[in-house]
């Protein structure tokens, strides 16, 4: 089962977190290193994907306009990785593409994204502009069984349209053996990534002002680790840095690739 390596994967991952922090103690590996490098390959990463999808594309061939738009989805969004195929027969044949239902989750799932990523911009600046303010008091009017703490609606919608789209993978995998070997793992990170995020918001809860002191410190390039930061959060950085190093460095798509050819040129 290639979903179980996958996981197997990102378990091992948390554990290392673990290991290096509650253990070794590692804190700047972990707090400060590790996401630096991380940030780093990501860059370079994602200018290599440019410059590689500009070299791919000719301006003379058709479709080309149609082309562009889909390399730019990727490119942006990384839509491969979710790893879709609806199969249908056609006589004797088969055909795949991608499920519409499916996509307008993904869709879902990026847009909770995008708020996610906006409100955790709170933790890198200061003073935190007035519409981030606003858009996660909008995000968090839901304090039903969590007294102290603001549930955000984005976390719920995130974690549905996650759960939906692993399953949906998984399902796919049995069903008609598409599923190439780890990739599972960029979506088996973003859940570890989720749950040790709401692990900190609603359970073991972390000093939020150490918090944004180690985020301004990263981002103002005067790093250091302040005190009262639970393990959690080192996990939570881990596997948030192992996924933008996946992201930039695996050339592996799980269902389907696209390359400049007059078929994907012509796919509707």
């Amino acid at each position: 089962m290639k979903f179980l390596s996958s996981l197997l994967v990102v378990l091992a991952l948390t554990f290392i977190a673990w290991f290096g922090v509650g253990v070794l103690r590692l804190y700047e590996i972990f707090g400060i290193a590790i996401p630096y490098l991380a940030l780093i390959i990501f860059a370079i990463g994602f200018i290599n994907r440019l410059l590689k999808f500009e070299q791919n594309d000719s301006v003379n061939s058709p479709g080309t306009k149609k082309l562009m738009a889909r390399r730019l989805l990727e490119l942006l969004f990384f839509r491969s990785f979710f790893g879709n195929i609806k199969m249908k027969k056609q006589g004797s044949k088969e055909e795949s593409g991608p499920s519409n239902w499916f996509w307008a989750g993904v869709y879902i799932f990026f847009g909770a994204f995008l708020i996610i990523l906006l409100r955790h911009l709170r933790l890198f600046l200061n003073p935190v502009p007035l519409f981030i303010q606003g858009l996660e008091n909008i995000d968090s009017f839901l304090t039903i069984g969590f007294p102290h703490n603001a549930i955000y609606i984005t976390d719920i919608v995130f974690m549905v349209a996650l759960t939906v789209i692993i399953l949906r993978s998984i399902y796919t995998s049995f069903a008609k053996n598409t599923s190439l070997p780890f990739s599972y793992v960029p979506l088996f990170l973003l859940l570890g990534s989720v749950l040790s995020g709401i692990i900190m918001a609603y359970y073991w809860r972390v000093n939020i002002v150490s918090v944004k002191e180690l985020g301004m410190g990263l981002v103002t390039f005067r790093p250091f680790i302040p005190t009262n930061l639970g393990n959690i959060l080192f996990i939570h950085i881990f596997l948030v840095s192992s996924l933008l190093v996946y992201l930039a460095m695996s050339s592996v798509k799980p269902i389907y690739q696209w390359s400049a050819s007059e078929n994907e040129a012509n796919i509707g």
